[in-house]
Parts: structure tokens; sequence; C-alpha cells
């Protein structure tokens, strides 16, 4: 359908003026004589009593002096009024004030996407709001109406606010930042001041660049849902007092009503719009925009209200880097320090398996910085970087100087035994370092990472991760002749993750359907009926350890040598100690069988319905029941895995693994019975 033959728009419907409708009632010459009286009153009365009392102080002495004197009262009386009122608007104004950080244009501190690394496809996502707040004038034309805010979600240390400072380096516009929890005051009513004064910031600095993105950190702290809101988590609903018991209340109620009201005119824009008119021109349409950015690492927690379209319209979720993300954020911190050759950045992206880019900042141009610096070098190595990464993820040494022989002895064959389980049941992964050197987290570990980067395993991952759990505590047993303390203890323990791992193969239907869950049963806890079936799988495995450690014995003893000899190994010194257990570099991370398992062919259809009720004794139904049996009869034969993994036991396995039955004592044999005498004729 083309333009001219668009139907003419519909007239919206008029109601007829009968006269006595409210608006012909209201535009009567009666009623606005009326309405222009009662707005003259009050100044009308002012003016009257004023010409009065000034009539009465002249007319005698006695009358005059008895008026100053009321007078000077009334003017002492409104000068205590106005000092208190000061002093209190002084006193809050103060208190009021938070602080904020400002990034203008031409700021050394502002920075771009290129000072942001990793997030290729974030940065890609964001650059079309980026070109619309620098250049709207196309945007506005076709109608378009610009978003009021931008939630970025992630854990901690994901460069949410340096994503937002990037956004606004990279359109030319102002930035403003503030903390959630700088809003909450001591008294009630600071947090509205605060959230005013800074949403009043961000509009003058939004008019003085064209736009501006106020950015709240940690939105979690002046955003959350307040109870008894619907849509809301419920709970303790907010409360409000002198001492400021709204907890931030206030101030979401404040920027609620802020983001809604971004588009509506100012005073003074108000009154230039009126001023225009009246000389007979257009108002000028508003050319700035603020644009609303908040972070957080708990959006569940946020008043839905918050979230809701036309206010935080965009939620982008930030994550940490992948494999390819941090090896350009490892570049990128890298060219920021003095490093020599020795620096290895295939090896540092393997050491890091979904870290953060605050945890690779931290270990390059903090901690391995100050190491090189304190071991008399100007320039970062390599074995800065992994003395850095070591105290990332166990803390710093504490060795004990006076250990006993014996107990430093035990510690060794436990990590050795931890060392050997992780070469043979999780190829997969690559030894870091083992070390019986005390630390924060413990009295030694062996440290392995992911080779690939892992986001979906099979379940048998889990099954060799509770041997890897288990066999330092077998190791101890077998090598030193008895169970000794370390695999038991509180959370991270060795017994901790096999329980955990237990947990979670319950969870994903290794044992059986997972009919009971947390959400079911409030608890994580395993059902009671699981517990002789999770018995007999803990034992399968713990056989399978010491099968696994019984037939690599000489490399958990050379292990544990050279550990009681160093202290701590390399990654390069442990595999000089073991075999080869078939890894390969272009390997994948869990390799398929070798063949698929044939599967039975699929069963004919029935015509119809009625069908399910015929009796397979019929003469109609036997020839499809015979045909149905014969192909449903396909032996699964289960292929061997490859050689360089642990195999996991099935659960029919270990549900089928019963004690031997007692043998019943043969019973005596009977005497043969002498052979009959043929009867004689």
């Amino acid at each position: 359908m083309t333009a001219k033959s668009l139907p003419p728009p519909s007239r919206p419907y008029q109601r007829p003026k009968s006269g006595k409708d409210i608006l012909s009632k209201r535009n009567r010459f009666s009623a606005r004589v009326g309405r222009f009286f009662r707005s003259i009153l009050p100044w009308a009365l002012l003016f009257g009593f004023i010409y009065l009392f000034a009539s009465w102080m002249g007319s005698s002495r006695s009358n005059f002096q008895t008026g100053m004197f009321l007078i000077q009262m009334a003017v002492q009386i409104v000068f205590a009024i106005c000092f208190a009122i000061i002093q209190f608007v002084a006193i809050f104004w103060f208190m009021g004030r938070t602080r904020m950080e400002t990034i203008r244009p031409e700021d050394p501190k502002s920075v771009t996407f290129k000072d942001y690394w990793g997030q290729p496809n974030l940065v890609a996502l964001v650059q079309q709001w980026i070109s619309l707040l620098s250049d709207r004038d196309a945007f506005v034309k076709m109608g378009g109406k610009y978003i009021n805010g931008v939630l970025l979600y992630g854990p901690p240390g994901t460069g949410k606010t340096l994503l937002a400072k990037a956004m606004a380096g990279e359109a030319g516009i102002a930035f403003i930042s503030v903390e959630g929890s700088g809003f909450r005051g001591m008294f009630w009513g600071v947090d509205v001041l605060r959230m005013m004064e800074f949403v009043g910031k961000a509009k003058k600095l939004a008019r003085e660049y064209g736009a501006c993105i106020a950015y709240i950190d940690e939105i979690d702290a002046v955003g959350m849902s307040r109870g008894g809101v619907m849509g809301g988590q419920g709970g303790m609903p907010m409360m409000g007092g002198l001492m400021g018991m709204g907890a931030g209340s206030g101030a979401l109620t404040r920027l609620l009503y802020e983001m809604d009201g971004v588009e509506n005119r100012g005073r003074l824009e108000k009154l230039r719009d009126r001023w225009y008119r009246f000389i007979g021109k257009e108002p000028e349409k508003r050319n700035w925009h603020v644009l609303f950015m908040g972070s957080t690492n708990r959006p569940d927690v946020l008043d839905p209200a918050l979230l809701r379209p036309g206010r935080f319209d965009q939620k982008i979720q930030v994550d940490a880097p992948d494999r390819t993300g941090r090896r350009e954020v490892i570049r990128g911190y890298l060219s920021r320090v003095k490093h020599d050759d020795t620096i290895d950045i295939e090896a540092i992206v393997e050491d890091t398996p979904h870290a953060t880019p605050a945890e690779i900042a931290a270990a390059i141009t903090k901690d391995a910085v100050r190491i090189a610096l304190f071991n008399g070098r100007d320039r970062v190595s390599q074995a800065d970087i992994d003395k850095a990464l070591q105290e990332q993820d166990a803390g710093l040494s504490q060795p004990i100087e006076e250990l006993d022989p014996e107990q430093r002895r035990q510690i060794a064959y436990h990590e050795a035994g931890h060392a050997v389980a992780m070469h043979y049941a999780t190829p997969e992964k690559r030894i870091v370092r083992a070390t019986i050197v005390r630390t924060s987290g413990g009295l030694g570990y062996a440290l392995a990472v992911d080779r690939v980067e892992i986001y979906a395993a099979p379940l048998r991952r889990f099954a060799a991760d509770i041997i890897v759990s288990m066999a330092g505590h077998v190791a101890t047993k077998m090598f030193l002749g008895e169970y000794w303390t370390g695999a038991t203890g509180g959370f991270g323990s060795d017994f901790s993750k096999i329980r955990l791992r237990i947990w979670q193969l319950y969870q994903h239907g290794y044992f059986g359907p997972p009919v009971m869950g947390a959400e079911s049963t409030g608890s994580n806890a395993l059902p009671p009926s699981a517990a002789p079936l999770v018995e007999r799988f803990w034992r399968l495995l713990e056989e399978q350890t010491e099968q696994l450690l019984q037939n690599h014995a000489d490399e958990v003893g050379a292990i544990a040598e050279a550990l009681l000899e160093k202290g701590t190994l390399s990654h390069d010194e442990v595999m000089a100690l073991l075999g080869d257990n078939g890894w390969q570099q272009t390997d994948t991370a869990f390799p398929r069988p070798p063949a698929r398992l044939p599967q039975p062919a699929p069963l004919p259809p029935l015509p119809a319905p009625v069908a399910i009720a015929m009796n397979e004794n019929t003469p109609a139904a036997q020839p499809m029941a015979a045909e149905a049996k014969s192909q449903a009869a396909v032996t699964v034969v289960e292929p061997p895995l490859p050689a360089r993994m642990a195999k996991p036991p099935r659960p029919e396995d270990f549900a089928r693994r019963k004690p031997p039955a007692t043998p019943e004592p043969e019973k005596p044999a009977e005497p043969a019975k002498p052979p009959e005498q043929p009867k004689s004729q």
C-alpha cells in the first residue's frame, strides 16, 4: 500500500458541549472573576493588616512604642528561626557530601577500549550505544528513545568499572562515579541529599559535554530489594527513622524518580521555553543525555522496580575472560612492566584458568615487580610471576623451622600421592608445583590446572577427581603403615572434596534418578537410601586408588624423596620423575571411546491407540511382538576407554558388588542300595 492510498487518520472522539460540563462552567465570566478575587485575597489581607497596624502605631506615642517592641520581638524570632534552619541545612549539606570521581574527556585519567583487554565480544556489544552517545542526531530524527540505564553484573574483578570508564572515554563524554555505600548516612534524609547531589552533578556535566555516564559501583548497597514489594524477595520491610534505619531506601526511591524524570525539563529550561514561546520562537530540544550505569556481583538481590524496562534497560554479564582473552590481558599488562626474555606467556595462560583481569594485573604489576625488586633485579622474570601466582593461590610461605622428621616425611608422601594420581588419573591437567612448605592454606599442596578450558565435562572426571583426593590418604597408609591426619578437616580438605564430588555425581544421576535435591529437601545431604550405595562406591574407588599407587610406587617414592630434599618442586622437576601418561599436546581433554555404542533399532510404530489394548496372544499381535523383541534384543558392549584415562566404575558395577556367599556344607552321600534280586518265577 502506497503512502497516497493510506486511509486518513481517524479524528478523536469529541463529546458535544452542552454548556453544563465542567470545562464550560469553569470558563464562565463569574467563575473567572471569583478565581481572580480568591487569588488576591491573601495579599489584600496582608497589606490591610500592615496598614491598620501602622495607623494604630501612629495614633499615639505609647502605641508607637508598643508597636516597635512587637516588631523587634518578631524580628528576633524570625532571625532565630532562620539561623536554626541555616545551621541545620549546613550540617546536612556537610554530611550529605560523598566522595565522587569525575573524569572529563580531556582528563589524563581517561581510558578507552585500547586499555580494556580480553573481552572483544563485549566491546562490540556496547559499541552501538557508544556511537549513539557521541552522535544521536539520526537516532532522534527516527523517533528513537535512548536507554536510561545499563547494568553490569558478574564476579568481582572482571573489569566492570573499567568497562564503564572505557565507554565514556571512547565516546568522548564525561564520567562520574560513586560507591553504592556512599549514599548511606547516619541521619534520615542524608541518602536522599547525596543522591540529589550526584544526579545534579551528572546533569551539569551532561550539559557541558553533551552526555555523561553516571556510574554507581556496587549498586546492590543502595538498590537492594525492599521487603514487601510486589515482585521482590520478601523479608523484613525497610524501616525509616531519625537515625537512618532505612539503609538507603530513600536513596533508591530518589534514584527511581531521577531515572524516570531524566528527560523532564528543569525550572530554568521551562522558563526559557516560556520565553521562546512568548517571543514566537520554537523552544530548543534538549541536546544532552545522562546514562545511568551500575555494577554488582549480586543481581538477584536488586529491587524489581530498578530492573524494569525504562530504568536499567540493558543488562550485560561480564565474566572472566577465556583463554584467548587471558592471553590478551597478560600481554597488555606485561607491556607496562619491564621484563626479561624468560617470560612464557603460554605458561602463564595455562597457570591462570578462569582468572579475572584484576588477579592477573595484581600478579604482574604488583607482586611480581615487588619480588623482582627485592631480589636485586630491575626486570621481571618468569620465576617472579610464578611466585606471585603461587602467593595468590596458596598465600605466603610460612615454613616450620623445626618440624619433626617423621611428620615431614608423612607430608611428603601425602603430596607425592596426590601428584602421581593427578598425572595418571587426570592427564588433561598440568601439574604446576608440589610443595611441603607450609602456607596459609595448609602444610603442603600439589597444584594442577587444566590444560584446556573446561566448561562441561563427563562424569568420569568427577570419579577421577575423587581418586586424586583419596591418593594422599592412601599413600600415607601404603608407605607409612598407618593412616595420618591431613585428609580430614573442614571445608576444602580431601574428604570434603570427595563428599562434594559424590553429591555432584548423585545430582547428575550417576547413581540413578536424582529424585531428591536441595530445592526439595532444603539441604545438600544425600537421602539415607543412597548411603549403602555410596559406601560401596567409596570403597571401590579406594581400591582403585591403591592399585594405581602400587603400579607407580617407585614414582611416589622418588617424588617424596625430592620433596624432602628441596621442599618445593616445579612443573619440570615433577615431570622428570613421572612416566608417560599418554597425553598429547594436540589432544582433546576428554577423548571419545574408540567406537560408539550400538544403538537398538527403533520399534515399529503402532497404527492406532487401539493397538495398545491388543493382546499378545492374539494372532494379529504375535508377529508384531516377535519383531519388536528381536529388534530390541541388541547386545550392548561397552568399549574400553583409552589407555591414558583411568576407568571409573559404573553404577551397575558396584551395585552388584556383594560379598561371596558362604558355601553350604555338602551332605553325606547316601549309601548305595543293593540291587534287587529278581523274583523267582
